[in-house]
């Protein structure tokens, strides 16, 4: 455990998630991935977890009343979201367990394959009718890997960009997807004795840093087309990736 009152490390982690923030206001996702895999280089896992886990709280709740329509989204989409909270605590539970399993490597290299095919027009479209079963079967690897990684990203993002949406109704289900994730992983953390109260009061703090980050995204975005969106929001997946694979523990 990091004793969070130095102020290198107070420096450090504010100006990671102002980054982290930065990144979620622009394209949407990246918060806890971010905040995550750099806190990790400073802290550890667990305490990056859990420093990021009341800011993507908030951010998600505004992403998902600020872009597309939740009613929508949710008509399309609620199979896979009730697959993607169930096995959170069993992912988690496995880092425990088994520590040295390049999780995260894992991770960016799924990440980093699917971001550069979609660059190359590799885009499956998924239809709505008799897809649940594959829904389920994708929310359920999309907990796994949540609890495993802290990262909420994949299969999700990939399941729902399949799904055609609008940049703005993507953004609504990823915030969805997110907010669910992250309130399995908290739930999980205190389960698992990860979780302590000076820990908790720092993650509320650490909603300053990253809302100002995320409002500087939010400005950025504002001015992209659908199309210099979709490039950036690929782009920023591979970049995600290739710092998994590179970086990941």
């Amino acid at each position: 455990m990091v004793d969070i009152t130095l102020s290198p490390f107070l420096i450090q982690i504010i100006l990671i998630f102002v980054l982290a923030g930065l990144v979620k206001g622009v394209v949407g996702f990246g918060l806890p991935t971010i905040g995550i895999g750099l806190g990790a280089l400073i802290s550890d896992i667990p305490t990056a977890m859990m420093l990021i886990l009341v800011p993507t709280f908030f951010t998600n709740i505004i992403q998902i009343f600020s872009t597309g329509s939740l009613r929508d989204v949710l008509q399309k989409s609620w199979v896979f979201l009730f697959g993607a909270v169930l096995l959170v605590p069993l992912g988690l539970w496995m880092v425990v367990v088994v520590p040295e399993f390049p999780f995260e490597r894992l991770l960016g290299l799924l990440i980093l394959v699917y971001s550069l095919a979609s660059l190359k027009g590799f885009n499956p479209v998924m239809q709505m009718k008799n897809n649940s079963a594959l829904a389920l079967v994708l929310g359920l690897l999309n907990s796994v890997l949540t609890g495993m990684t802290g990262s909420m990203t994949v299969p999700g993002v990939m399941y729902l960009r399949s799904l055609q949406l609008s940049k703005d109704d993507l953004l609504c289900a990823m915030g969805v997807v997110f907010f669910i994730s992250t309130i399995a992983m908290g739930g999980s953390l205190w389960w698992l004795n990860r979780a302590t109260q000076e820990l908790s009061v720092l993650s509320v703090a650490m909603c300053i840093p990253v809302a100002f980050g995320v409002w500087l995204g939010m400005q950025i975005r504002k001015l992209l087309s659908e199309a210099q969106f979709k490039h950036i929001f690929l782009s920023a997946f591979a970049v995600l990736g290739i710092y998994l694979t590179l970086f990941g523990v």
